[in-house]
């Protein structure tokens, strides 16, 4: 593991010394106290998946998809049990746009965190400190009505928050790095230099996981096949047109999850017109898509499929198969590298920050690239990055060389990511998993008995720290409480 440099905070020393001397990874074990508070829950809440656990383990105890709708009911012979809703997104980043969005977080926070305390940690919440790995840009009101749940609802001592790209950067052992985020609202790059985040030459776009899962839906929808049961064999049986009720976010996240992978550039697609700032027309689109379709190389996937009453199926297990072409297997994660004006793809915002950053940065910090967030855990998503930016700073167009190509010359040679063995501080690979790195960073700084802003129950007012006006101290915030 490489050695931190001298500015390195001391958690960060203490991870790194001796290294050599500790077993490998997957043999520690560790046992909380069931009865000791020492050790702090951790939480990672995003917006399709909350991480949870206790501080000092190697990786959350658990990782909980968001439901929406869950309720009580009871079964015919007269046990109670849980009919879970439909998997959906826990708050948009226009939360505020809806008058109801709040009260509505507030409701589906509480019960979800009451499982988290009662149903999967199994422990006292009014016991236990809280470390939140958040986003530096996140809503401050869904801050705001996370920190109320806990406080309000489970009595929780205290609550530290800590910025989820440091977290996950301590994890390799290092303090300066970029941090790329790729999670499911938006795609977040942060400089981090000696432990401090440069916070004002942060980048966003929406271009992320919901964007690839709403091109995911459109392909199928166009161009995927459904299989409905029937005596005929399967290649007789005609093939209907998906319908759009059929495609619920479970099943396009399941889809998404197993069978897309990141093609790498091809010639084709690094034609001026491809690569030019401005979206494809309709026509364009369509013949992207034949071409897509004559050059894939990957192979049709069937998916089962249980049909319900409303696919004209009455007894409910019908099975039938969705037919996903090849090709939308292997491109419909290009809406993550086709940026314009408004939303940048997410290679055009790694050049964006390293275009702001001053002449002596840039070199250290782009040969630390850290990948995390779980869009990133895509096959050939790391290969298609670099190939990405490779091709912008060698070959670029007219647009690229006055954006980025003039003041990054020389810097194409240093690209490396820290989870490459091959790289100058890759290490020995992958050890974390890329949507779970935040919380291990959360973890680690949790068993040192550190941490950053601590709220107490008792001095909450409704105030949390907001790291977007460059400061984390809750008490200088003027935020209102819903």
């Amino acid at each position: 593991m490489a050695s931190a440099s001298a500015s390195a905070s001391a958690a960060v020393a203490l991870t790194t010394a001796g290294a050599s001397a500790f077993p490998p990874l997957h043999t520690l074990t560790r046992r909380p106290s069931i009865y000791g508070t020492e050790d702090r829950i951790v939480l990672d809440i995003g917006s399709l998946y909350i991480k949870c656990g206790f501080s000092g383990e190697p990786r959350p105890r658990h990782i909980i998809p968001v439901f929406a709708g869950a309720r009580k009911s009871r079964s015919p012979e007269g046990e109670g049990y849980r009919v879970a809703g439909e998997f959906a997104e826990l708050f948009k980043l226009d939360v505020m746009s809806d008058a109801q969005a709040l009260q509505y977080l507030e409701d589906r926070l509480t019960q979800i965190l009451h499982d988290i305390y009662f149903r999967y940690l199994l422990t006292d919440p009014k016991q236990r400190k809280i470390i939140i790995c958040e986003s530096p840009l996140a809503p401050v009101c869904v801050k705001q009505v996370v920190a109320k749940v806990l406080f309000q609802n489970f009595q929780v001592p205290s609550i530290s928050w800590a910025p989820l790209h440091l977290l996950a950067l301590l994890t390799t052992g290092l303090t300066t790095g970029l941090v790329v985020d790729c999670g499911n609202l938006e795609s977040t790059v942060l400089p981090i230099y000696a432990a401090r985040p440069l916070t004002p030459f942060i980048r966003t776009t929406p271009l992320a996981g919901s964007s690839l899962t709403s091109r995911l839906r459109d392909l199928l929808l166009e161009h995927g096949r459904i299989v409905l049961p029937s005596n005929l064999h399967a290649s007789a049986a005609p093939r209907n047109p998906v319908p759009e009720k059929l495609l619920t976010h479970a099943l396009l996240e399941d889809v998404k999850t197993r069978f897309l992978f990141v093609s790498p550039v091809s010639a084709r697609h690094r034609s001026p017109r491809r690569r030019s700032s401005a979206r494809p027309s309709p026509a364009e689109q369509d013949e992207d898509e034949d071409e897509d379709m004559t050059f894939a190389f990957a192979t049709d996937v069937k998916y089962p499929v249980r049909l319900d009453d409303q696919h004209g199926q009455n007894d409910g297990n019908s099975v039938a198969t969705l037919i996903i072409p090849g090709w939308v297997r292997e491109r419909a994660a290009e809406v993550l590298f086709e940026g314009d004006e408004d939303e940048a793809s997410v290679a055009g915002c790694i050049l964006d920050v390293l275009v702001k950053l001053q002449p002596d940065l840039r070199r250290p910090l782009i040969s630390s690239i850290l990948l995390i967030g779980g869009t990133t855990l895509l096959p050939g998503f790391e290969t298609r990055l670099h190939q990405e930016l490779l091709h912008t700073l060698r070959n670029p167009s007219e647009l690229e060389r006055i954006r980025y190509a003039r003041h990054l010359s020389g810097v194409a040679e240093s690209i490396a990511f820290l989870d490459d063995p091959e790289a100058p501080h890759g290490g020995s690979g992958r050890v974390f998993m890329g949507n779970c790195r935040g919380w291990v960073g959360g973890s680690l700084i949790g068993s040192l008995k550190s941490s950053g802003p601590e709220v107490l129950k008792e001095k909450f007012v409704g105030m949390v720290p907001d790291w977007s006006t460059g400061s984390g101290n809750a008490e200088q915030q003027s935020a209102v409480v819903v």
